[in-house]
């Protein structure tokens, strides 16, 4: 049966409710775009040639900080929110309830787990973040192994965001195509469109307050669709009684067996992991807390987060059960009224919500906004870490104010076509919510394994720090791409619990999964929520092992090693941190400079702030005067 057929499509209030949503969200682009523009700077015509160059650094470093973390003064509940919406996604929303109904409801320990993540973020790397106060969190990387190791990091990053980026737009693009007929390729293109003039245009603050507008358009979708399903269905003991009598109230599944798709043990343990890694070295999340300018607001953002994350983690679970309970007996993927079970929702709201006029269009604009409110955070968190990666050119030293907004705004434009041309690969990839926790996955957990040998391995060195990073990388990366290919050749047959087409219609279709003549090894087969877990400990083993051989190696040869057994230092500056007097007090204004005491030689002497993006960061001493 042909989708199109079996559903209906947008009415005139739909079509004016979702773009209602886009309207508004590109009017607060403009607004930010304009409202916060900083005058150029005159320079007299008699200034030093060092005073020209000064001034030329502040004047970037104070344009690129508006656009990036909106000079770090911003509130802590719209900050928080826009948190919250740039780590949910529209893959959240369609993909967690198709994964639901295919496989059962033990998906919601994947929200839970976030709360397992406050200790270690709260307490080790939001302080970490605000005392080092970096605006691309890979700039550590570079101050503690070396620039090579922070362009390494600074790649992979980008890899991983631009692929996820184009999944969470292709989502709601197959969302809207499912109620409207519209090709699915003509409306990302145009929402590509959308995201990207409004996020080049009004920058950090624009991001932020789109983000709370669009947070809270998803929030209102939500509860909106499940309750008006809710009714239709008979009530939530309906449609708990049709999903325990098919074998769906199983909420704990205590298996120990890595290969299953979801347990306890994968969907609890496996998932604090990765919200550890994702809240702790994701830019996204990093340059959020620098948004706000004291740890106590950074942190009361991550409680924010994490009950608001796991609140719409339990919605989509209800979702897919809401959904079993709607379609148990005429299952819409094997009678042909879907093509993908990530159609299943649209579906589901076409059918139970078409006749109450705008609902479907409240519904797809809740959809677009996860995914906008994510592409719009990703690009702007790519302007900064690339914007960071041309510190010490002769090219940011020559950028006026003007020069450096319309830098990181062309970084933003750039990002945002070079992932808009890889949704083109997206229908080719085997369901969303698995790929994109993959990708997020080995990915978050190999970076954040990098920070923890930088913070609590002496001896961790650039030799190390690479090695490491290479081997979680590669290991996981092929155990993911390893188990697409296994899954598209059929090698691969997750059991999916019963469905029934006993209901449906007489000429519907119904297409049983083949038989399966060749498994894929076992390594393709581990449930992908242990992907983080795996990349973090490959990485931190390997890093510690290999910067332990090297460093001897060093010793042996009178070389004393790569430089892991010495503070951080940097290519561009030949100072390091003898001691100082930095408060971790969380109610005081991060942005302001610390006093640092530094040694040249037998001398002791008050440090200059090194800054970056006109914040201030760790000084550095002579490598000649290392203690």
């Amino acid at each position: 049966m042909d989708v199109a057929a079996a559903t209906r499509f947008f009415g005139v209030a739909d079509y004016l409710v979702f773009g209602g949503m886009l309207v508004v969200s590109t009017l607060i682009g403009l607004y930010h775009g304009f409202k916060f523009r900083l005058p150029w700077s005159r320079r007299d015509s008699d200034a030093s040639d060092l005073a020209v160059e000064e001034d030329r650094g502040r004047q970037a470093d104070a344009s690129a900080e508006e656009f990036l973390i909106g000079r770090g003064q911003m509130g802590t509940l719209p900050v928080a929110l826009s948190m919250l919406a740039s780590f949910l996604s529209s893959i959240t929303l369609m993909g967690q309830p198709a994964e639901v109904y295919l496989f059962g409801p033990q998906l919601w320990l994947f929200g839970v787990a976030a709360f397992l993540a406050i200790p270690v973020i709260n307490y080790v790397m939001i302080p970490f973040f605000h005392k080092m106060q970096l605006t691309s969190a890979y700039e550590y990387f570079g101050t503690r192994f070396g620039r090579k190791v922070q362009l390494l990091a600074s790649v992979l990053f980008t890899v991983q965001m631009v692929l996820y980026l184009a999944l969470v737009l292709y989502a709601p693009a197959l969302a809207l195509s499912q109620v409207t007929g519209l090709n699915t390729m003509v409306v990302v293109t145009a929402m590509y469109f959308v995201v990207i003039f409004y996020t080049t245009i009004g920058g950090m603050k624009a991001v932020v307050w789109t983000d709370t507008f669009q947070v809270v358009v998803l929030y209102v979708a939500m509860f909106a669709i499940l309750i008006k399903g809710t009714i239709q269905v008979g009530g939530i003991d309906v449609v708990w009684q049709r999903n325990a009598a098919h074998g769906r109230g199983d909420f704990f599944k205590w298996t120990t067996d890595p290969t299953e798709r979801y347990s306890v043990w994968s969907a609890f343990i496996g998932a604090a992991v990765l919200h550890t890694a994702v809240y702790g070295a994701n830019q996204l999340q990093v340059q959020r807390y620098l948004t706000v300018s004291t740890i106590s607001q950074a942190r009361q953002m991550l409680w924010i987060n994490c009950a608001g994350w796991t609140a719409v983690v339990l919605l989509t679970v209800y979702a897919g059960m809401l959904i079993f309970a709607q379609y148990v007996d005429c299952d819409p993927i094997r009678s042909g009224m879907v093509s993908k079970a990530d159609q299943l929702f649209p579906l589901f709201v076409m059918d139970t919500a078409a006749d109450l006029p705008g609902f479907p269009g409240l519904f797809v604009a809740g959809i677009f906004s996860a995914g906008l409110s994510t592409v719009s955070t990703g690009l702007n968190s790519l302007a900064a870490i690339w914007f960071a990666e041309l510190d010490g050119t002769a090219f940011k030293a020559r950028l006026t104010e003007r020069g450096s907004g319309l830098t990181v705004k062309m970084l933003a434009l750039g990002f945002g076509l070079l992932s808009f041309a890889l949704v083109f690969v997206v229908p080719y990839m085997s369901g969303l919510a698995p790929v994109a926790i993959a990708l997020s996955s080995f990915f978050s957990g190999t970076l954040f394994a990098l920070f923890l040998l930088g913070m609590y391995v002496p001896f961790a060195d650039a030799v190390g720090a690479t090695v490491g990073l290479l081997s979680g990388i590669g290991i996981v990366g092929w155990m993911t791409i390893g188990a697409q290919v296994a899954t598209e050749a059929g090698q691969i047959v997750n059991p999916i619990l019963p469905l029934s087409v006993e209901g449906c219609a007489a000429n519907a279709t119904a297409t049983l999964a083949a038989a399966v003549s060749e498994y894929a090894p076992a390594l393709y087969r581990v449930s992908f929520l242990w992907y983080c877990a795996l990349s973090t400990l490959i990485t931190f083993a390997v890093g510690v092992a290999t910067s332990a051989v090297s460093s001897r190696l060093g010793r042996k040869s009178g070389g004393g090693g790569s430089g892991g057994s010495t503070p951080p230092t940097t290519a561009a500056a030949s100072f390091v941190v003898v001691s100082s007097e930095v408060s971790l007090d969380e109610d005081k204004d991060s942005s302001r400079p610390e006093k640092l005491l530094v040694r040249s030689g037998d001398k002791e002497a008050s440090a200059l702030q090194v800054s970056v993006l006109g914040r201030p960061r760790l000084p550095v001493v002579p490598a000649a005067a290392r203690i």
